[in-house]
C-alpha cells in the first residue's frame, strides 16, 4: 500500500514579507524528512513563492498566494497558486539565452534552479478559459527508505 499525506493549504498575503512565514512554516510541515530533502523543498519554495509574487496579480494589492504539500509514495510535492493576470506568461526557462544574456539576467535563473534540484517541476491553469491563476509545483524523491514519518 502506497502512503499519502496531505497538508491542509496554507494562504499568505501576496507580499515579499511573507515569505521568511512561509519557509518556516514548510520546514515546521516537513518535520521529520530527511534534512536535506527539507531544504532542497524549502528552496524550491522560496522561488515558486517569489515568482508569484513577481509576475502574477498576486504581488498586487490585496494578492494572495496558497500553498499545499503532499507526499505519496517515494516523494514529496509543493505547490502554489497564485492569482493571475500573467499577461499570457507561463513558467518557462528561457534556454535560448545567449551567454552574454545570461550574464545580465535578473530573472528564469530560478526555474533553472527548481529543475537543477528537484525530481520533476510542471504547471497547470486553475482554469482553462481565463486566467485566474495558475499552480505551479515541484517534487522530490525521498531518499530510501521510501515512506513519510510518523505524524505528531
Amino acid at each position: 500500500m502506497t502512503n499519502v499525506r496531505a497538508w491542509p493549504p496554507r494562504r499568505y498575503a501576496g507580499k515579499v514579507s511573507e515569505l521568511a512565514r512561509m519557509r518556516t512554516d514548510l520546514a515546521t510541515d516537513l518535520h521529520g524528512f530527511v534534512a536535506d530533502t527539507v531544504d532542497s523543498v524549502v528552496l524550491c519554495g522560496s522561488e515558486l513563492f517569489t515568482n508569484c509574487l513577481r509576475y502574477t496579480a498576486s504581488g498586487r494589492g490585496g494578492g494572495q498566494v496558497i500553498r499545499t504539500l503532499w507526499a505519496i509514495g517515494d516523494r514529496v510535492c509543493v505547490g502554489f497558486t497564485d492569482d493571475g493576470d500573467t499577461n499570457g506568461r507561463i513558467p518557462q526557462i528561457p534556454y535560448a539565452r545567449t551567454v552574454q544574456e545570461w550574464a545580465s539576467a535578473e530573472g528564469g535563473r530560478g526555474l533553472l534552479l527548481i529543475e537543477a534540484t528537484a525530481t520533476v517541476w510542471g504547471h497547470r491553469p486553475v482554469c482553462g478559459c481565463c486566467d485566474l491563476g495558475r499552480h505551479t509545483w515541484a517534487a522530490f524523491t525521498l531518499p530510501d527508505p521510501p515512506g513519510l514519518p510518523e505524524t505528531a
